[in-house]
Parts: structure tokens; sequence; C-alpha cells
């Protein structure tokens, strides 16, 4: 049985590559996961990896779109040096 952040996520671990995802998903959620119930931390982190899934595939499919999007959050969150910062952290952590 596969533990850690790839199975917190539900998944078993096919390759390396899955393992470093999972982890960079349990860094980048760190805060909310210490704020949370451990009973939670499942759901959270799956919730997290389905809208970051959602997120990719419309930046991948649709980049006016997404980037409207980004534009929306911006004005209502984090500015945009906050999430370009965020962004390629987690993806140095997740691509190795």
């Amino acid at each position: 049985m596969t533990t850690g952040p790839v199975a917190e996520l539900g998944q078993t671990a096919a390759d390396p590559a899955w393992d470093r995802y999972g982890r960079a998903i349990v860094r980048g959620m760190a805060e909310v996961l210490a704020e949370a119930p451990e009973a939670v931390h499942t759901l959270l982190l799956e919730t997290a990896d389905y809208w970051l899934s959602v997120g990719l595939a419309i930046g991948a499919e649709d980049r006016a779109a997404a980037d409207r999007l980004l534009r929306l959050i911006e004005a209502e969150d984090r500015g945009q040096a906050e999430l370009t910062a965020d962004a390629t952290a987690f993806v140095t952590e997740a691509l190795g």
C-alpha cells in the first residue's frame, strides 16, 4: 500500500513523477491542511488536484479564457506576482 501524499490523493505511485506531483500539492496545501482536521485531508487534496487539473486543461485548450479567469481571480484575491511565484514553485517541485 502506498503511503504519503500519493496515498492521500487516492493514487498508487506508478512512477516517481506522480509522487513528486503529490508532494507538490501537499506542500502547496500545507497551510490549509494545518488548519483542517486530519479526517478531511484526503478530500481537500483530491479537490485541489481536481481544480488544478481543470485549470491546466483550460490553460491548454483556451489561453484567452485562462487569462480572463486569472484577471478575475486576481481582482478579488492575490496579485499576479504572488500567483506567478506560487506557480513557478509548484512547477519546479512537481516536475523536478
